[in-house]
């Protein structure tokens, strides 16, 4: 004859079996040993249970526990602004004026704006925590950059606080000092 069993007492044989569902036990971890132990971290899906769980902000640790510890994101949002860049003059016959910009927020550049009215200008190079984002050091035409341009504009990086900006700008052709003035269109982050 079999034993019945009543559906509580079913729940209480599982949850009492070693390694039942709902067994509070821990267990180590033993590498080779499946089943036993599991040090998997799983990323947090709502609602998908089982796939990990969210951290919670406790006032105490536990006794002997030392508190994890993390800190607020520093930036919150990112809206479109502008980075302009002021003006320089770059004088005649100059081969290589330094310009250096440093945001007093990271962005990250969509457009480079350089005014039409100013023409032969060259940007020899564009330095970004000490890359060049140009190919070259030959020089790109300031006209590229114009409001009126129809040439396709590159992939900037983001441009940090902390490395900024450097542009070198040759006038080589004209006779007269020039002025480098433009703007970066860009999602800068803010607080």
């Amino acid at each position: 004859m079999t034993q019945q069993f009543s559906s509580q007492q079913i729940a209480d044989m599982l949850l009492r079996a070693s390694g039942g569902v709902g067994d509070p036990a821990v267990r180590a971890y033993y590498p080779g040993q499946p089943g036993v132990g599991d040090p998997a971290v799983r990323a947090y899906y709502p609602g998908q249970p089982g796939m990990g769980a969210p951290v919670a902000m406790i006032d105490q640790p536990g006794a002997g526990a030392p508190p994890v510890q993390y800190s607020q994101q520093t930036y919150i949002a990112g809206d479109v602004s502008w980075f302009g860049f002021g003006h320089t003059n770059v004088p005649s016959g100059s081969v290589g004026t330094q310009i250096n910009l440093t945001p007093k927020r990271p962005f990250s550049p969509q457009k480079l704006f350089c005014p039409s009215n100013v023409q032969n200008l060259e940007l020899l190079s564009a330095d970004i925590a000490g890359t060049n984002i140009f190919a070259a050091g030959l020089g790109v035409p300031i006209e590229m950059f114009s409001e009126v341009s129809t040439a396709p504009q590159l992939s900037w990086p983001t441009i940090d606080t902390n490395t900024g900006i450097d542009f070198t700008v040759a006038n080589t052709i004209t006779a007269s000092d020039k002025f480098f003035r433009g703007a970066f269109y860009c999602t800068a982050l803010r607080r």
